[in-house]
């Protein structure tokens, strides 16, 4: 995300309770926003009507896309409005709702059995990569200029397997990569302290939320598009 390459003034908690305090906030939003998309997955997935729906009207999935992308450049230009309330829950329930409309849109396409394969594969990438960001003794919070350069080799790769799709697992591999690397640099930015370069301000709670979020649809995904092409091997 744009808006977490920027360096910060230290100190923005004023003691460790306000630290862990944010924390908790960023993690119990996360958690919510993540419940709410997985309960709208399955509801789809398991109804034959709701996946008629979304395979024939699949662009509703790049008008959720357009909604992330445009609530993303609100974040990066104007990320003030994300602190005033309730603009910033307002914008959050949009976001939110964009992502599932995203993410079920790709659900329908796999069987329920790769579509869940994929959950399990994301929460427990999650779990190792939180673990890492907390523990490790680098600081991934400076290293905005990596992602943004795998990012591009990405959307590059992404452009080349619609026309050679033999590409598509090395773009998808990538991809995985990529948000990985996002989710460890937001981590540490929600985490913050001394020992990380740059971190999330106490009052940017929603953006932080919105940022890991959005990391781990993307993460699942991406796996989901992994595992898909791994099946039809």
């Amino acid at each position: 995300m744009c808006f977490s390459n920027e360096p910060r003034e230290p100190m923005h908690f004023e003691n460790a309770r306000s630290r862990r305090m944010f924390i908790t906030k960023v993690l119990m939003i996360v958690a919510i926003n993540l419940f709410i998309t997985m309960l709208i997955m399955t509801a789809v997935i398991f109804n034959e009507g709701a996946r008629q729906f979304f395979k024939k009207y699949w662009y509703i999935g790049i008008i959720g896309t357009c909604f992330i992308l445009l609530i993303s450049i609100i974040m990066c230009l104007c990320h003030p409005v994300f602190r005033i309330f309730p603009c910033n829950y307002i914008l959050l329930i949009i976001y939110v709702l964009a992502h599932a409309a995203m993410v079920c849109c790709t659900a329908v396409r796999y069987h329920p059995k790769l579509v869940f394969m994929a959950v399990g594969c994301c929460a427990g990438i999650m779990v190792f990569l939180c673990l890492f960001a907390r523990f490790a003794p680098c600081d991934f919070s400076g290293c905005g200029i990596f992602p943004f350069v795998i990012a591009l080799v990405v959307l590059f790769l992404g452009i080349v397997s619609i026309f050679y799709p033999s590409v598509r697992i090395v773009y998808v591999g990538l991809g995985v990569l990529l948000f990985c690397l996002y989710m460890v640099i937001d981590i540490q930015m929600i985490i913050g302290g001394k020992t990380h370069e740059n971190q999330f301000e106490e009052e940017d709670y929603i953006i932080a939320a919105m940022a890991l979020y959005t990391d781990i649809i993307f993460l699942f995904l991406y796996l989901l598009n992994l595992i898909g092409l791994i099946g039809d091997d």
